[in-house]
């Protein structure tokens, strides 16, 4: 656990280099970016790391991780120094805020890193994939890193997350088989404080006193990351043997069944927390899936422990909306100019934009979105009269910026990554019931609509200059709609008739129709309060709301076309997006508490409080949002108690320490690759995707000639690339042509020839005895031998 105290000081480090330029950086926010430090100096260094591989000025070491480390830390300096009496007057007053954002981060830290320890193990699931991409990232000298699973491409894939945690790696010292499993609660613990600091911040912006500020701003963590799904309650309906069959035939969530009451706290299924990510499907008659997807949320991740590119992005997108919180509250007129006048400002919030298409694309557009509508509110606060010349100063900046973000990581832009998707289609024949809804996302929904409720009771009396951003909300509410309508339904209609069409689109308009509702009601509110200049954390949590539920409305009309068909052709749509949708609504859910909790916050336009309801009335609403609460921890508790006990040894972050035990030769082996020999790629054994094989190249970062090979044509949409491969290592491996082997090894530049149990037991050899003219054994342990490949000896 060493390794753990290593890395925990070393981000602390990180957040003290950059606490400094923070605090200026970030200067419209009630804080000042005291809980955006951290996520904004591993943004910046990993970015300055890449920029210098991706050029070739500096290599990918770890003496350069400490260059950059210590640059920053240099600026700081220089900024302690010449603004000392500032930044202490400063720190002095708002010593709580730094104090429980860092309470908030060690929490997180230690209860994530405790869970993951009881389940370390780097062994099933994608966790394969996602060590090799960190590998990749951390063995490469220079950018873009090698694919590790395709030796001679370049990795086709976001991954600039797994250089973020490559950064750590290096700077630390720490194995990567361990940063693996400590990058899960830094991840937690980083957006924890970053999610605190947002609703701080939300709630200081509506006259919330500072004690108020950070008990609300606690709330964050927990319903932005802890909290889950109602699956967990009805997993405790079904374990107490209650509702019967014809109960959980309407359910119909796979796996939740009529059973007899089973007792205990828990469900004693295996993996039973895992039916909480496959909520929403449409079954056949059969029990078969029509609508395969995804619904998962952070504390799943964190309890599942894969390093996917949606978790690793959770703090940064977190960041980009802080970044954006800070545009939207510049003092600085939006205008032409402005970019001039905040050219710093705007220059790091183009670089959180970029950065998110590079660790998980499908948050860049949402982070456009975000964005565009921030500056159509700061527009309006700073041209009230005219809503055509906030839109033309919103315009001025974001198309610079939008510029700027892709510019700026252009090399990965125009690299070899292809991604999963060809296009959009509208969605037919599925949907989404609104009972699952309810279950994947019920009490984040209902917090968000308490909030937008309040906020329409409390809108300004309309005018006549009100008109056009009712339109302009009418409009973008049911565009997509409208859009749907004109494809969709219009295909229906001429391929199925006016019965199948006109149900179609009853079905898509249930969930759809209220949407839109949402959309509009919530639009138009934040920008009548921005246009009337009433507190700036009115008009930007309504934007979060109104974004939000453009996400999931979204999702029951149009689906991303990708690799996947058929019954899973909107797995990924619903999946990236309600992610993103959850987060969001997660940072609304815990504002919407304050304002729902404070009587009269300072900054309500004068208008009495309506009595809408008795009191009663009031503690019931109260008392059954109680108990949602109580319902969505409920999972929490029981996965994590779960998970946390998963490892039959004792407890470890050393991802291959099963390893260790079950395969002390591989382990060594794969050490010895890793961390002792010489740069060169490798051969092993090819099999398929979910399985062992694979591994040696995952654990060490050296490129194979090929590896999951269902992966490969995922990420590069074909499998030309790597056509002939597979036979050429078994040609490689059989023994049986050693001129034929030795020109294979040529061609595909290999150094080291794997020889292990997997490839003793595909290929049928036990060692390569007919290949000493050009193999000779490097590495030998147990059953494991490493040979390498010597060109030279070839020339007789």
């Amino acid at each position: 656990m060493s390794d753990a105290l290593i890395w925990f000081l070393l981000l602390e480090l990180f957040g003290l280099a950059a606490l400094p330029w923070a605090l200026f950086l970030f200067r419209p926010l009630p804080d000042r970016g005291l809980t955006l430090a951290k996520p904004a100096a591993l943004l910046l260094s990993a970015y300055a790391l890449w920029v210098f591989g991706v050029a070739r000025l500096l290599p990918n070491t770890q003496l350069t991780a400490w260059i950059i480390l210590l640059a920053m830390g240099a600026l700081s300096y220089w900024l302690v120094r010449t603004r000392w009496a500032e930044i202490r007057e400063f720190v002095s007053r708002n010593w709580p805020v730094l104090l429980a954002s860092e309470l908030v981060f060690a929490a997180l830290f230690a209860l994530i890193a405790f869970v993951t320890s009881g389940s370390p193990s780097i062994d099933h699931t994608e966790k394969p994939m996602d060590l090799i991409l960190l590998n990749a990232a951390n063995q490469a000298r220079f950018f873009p890193a090698e694919d590790s699973w395709l030796s001679g491409y370049s990795i086709s894939y976001y991954y600039f997350g797994h250089i973020i945690v490559s950064l750590m790696a290096k700077t630390s010292g720490v194995a990567t088989s361990i940063s693996y499993n400590l990058a899960i609660p830094s991840i937690a613990a980083i957006a924890g404080s970053v999610a605190f600091g947002l609703v701080y911040n939300l709630v200081r912006l509506t006259g919330g006193s500072l004690r108020r500020s950070l008990a609300f701003g606690a709330t964050a963590p927990a319903l932005v990351l802890l909290a889950s799904n109602l699956t967990g309650a009805l997993e405790f309906v079904r374990i107490r043997g209650w509702g019967g069959e014809g109960f959980w035939d309407w359910v119909a969530i796979k796996g939740l069944d009529a059973l007899p009451s089973m007792g205990g706290i828990f469900p004693a299924d295996f993996w039973w927390w895992f039916r909480s990510t496959r909520v929403i499907d449409t079954l056949d008659e059969t029990g078969a899936s029509l609508d395969y997807t995804i619904t998962e949320f952070p504390v799943f991740s964190f309890v599942l422990g894969d390093l996917h590119a949606h978790m690793l992005a959770i703090p940064f997108l977190l960041l980009a909306v802080g970044t954006t919180l800070a545009v939207f509250l510049s003092p600085s007129r939006l205008d032409a100019s402005w970019l001039r006048k905040e050219w710093l400002l705007g220059l790091f919030l183009a670089l959180s934009g970029g950065a998110l298409a590079f660790i998980n694309f499908w948050d860049f557009p949402t982070f456009l979105a975000l964005l565009a509508g921030a500056l159509l509110l700061k527009g309006l606060r700073d041209n009230p009269d005219s809503l055509l010349r906030a839109s033309a100063a919103a315009a001025s900046v974001f198309v610079p910026v939008l510029s700027l973000s892709i510019v700026m990581f252009l090399p990965f832009h125009l690299s070899a990554y292809s991604g999963q998707t060809s296009g959009i289609l509208p969605l037919q024949d599925v949907s989404t019931r609104p009972f699952l809804l309810f279950v994947v996302m019920g009490l984040p929904i209902i917090l968000a609509l308490l909030l937008l409720g309040r906020t329409l009771l409390r809108l300004p009396r309309p005018e006549t200059s009100d008109v056009p951003l009712a339109a302009t909300a009418l409009v973008v509410a049911v565009l997509p709609i409208g859009l749907w309508v004109a494809t969709g339904f219009l295909f229906q209609l001429a391929t199925d008739g006016v019965g199948v069409a006109l149900g179609d689109l009853g079905t898509r308009l249930t969930l759809a129709a209220p949407g839109a509702v949402v959309v509009g009601a919530a639009a138009y509110t934040a920008m009548a309060f921005a246009r009337h200049g009433l507190p700036s954390a009115f008009p930007f949590s309504l934007l979060l709301v109104a974004l939000a539920f453009y996400l999931l409305m979204g999702a029951e009309l149009f689906h991303i076309v990708d690799s996947f068909g058929g019954a899973w052709r909107r797995m990924n749509t619903v999946f990236k997006f309600y992610y993103q949708a959850w987060l969001l609504l997660g940072i609304v859910a815990a504002y919407s508490l304050s304002v729902i909790w404070a009587r009269n916050p300072d900054g309500w336009p004068s208008v009495p409080w309506p009595r809408l309801a008795s009191a009663a009335a009031k503690v019931a609403g109260g008392a059954a949002i109680a108990v949602l609460l109580v319902a969505s921890f409920y999972y929490t508790a029981g996965a994590m108690a779960d998970r946390s006990a998963a490892y039959p040894g004792s407890r470890t972050l050393d991802g291959l320490a099963f390893l260790q035990r079950d395969a002390p030769g591989e382990y060594s082996a794969i050490a010895w690759l890793r961390d002792e020999a010489e740069p060169g790629r490798i051969v092993e054994a090819v099999g398929d995707d979910y399985s062992e094989y694979g591994r040696i190249s995952a654990a060490t970062g050296r490129a194979t000639i090929l590896g999951w090979k269902g992966h490969e044509i995922q990420w590069r949409g074909s499998h030309e690339p790597f056509a002939g491969r597979e036979e050429d290592i078994a040609l490689i491996y059989s023994g049986s042509d050693p001129d034929q082997a030795r020109q294979l090894l040529q061609n595909y530049g290999v150094r080291y020839v794997y020889l292990g149990s997997r490839e003793q037991a595909k290929y049928g050899v036990a060692t390569l005895p007919h290949y000493g003219e050009f193999l000779r054994t490097a590495f030998q342990q147990d059953d494991v031998i490493v040979y390498e490949f010597h060109e030279e000896q070839t020339v007789e």
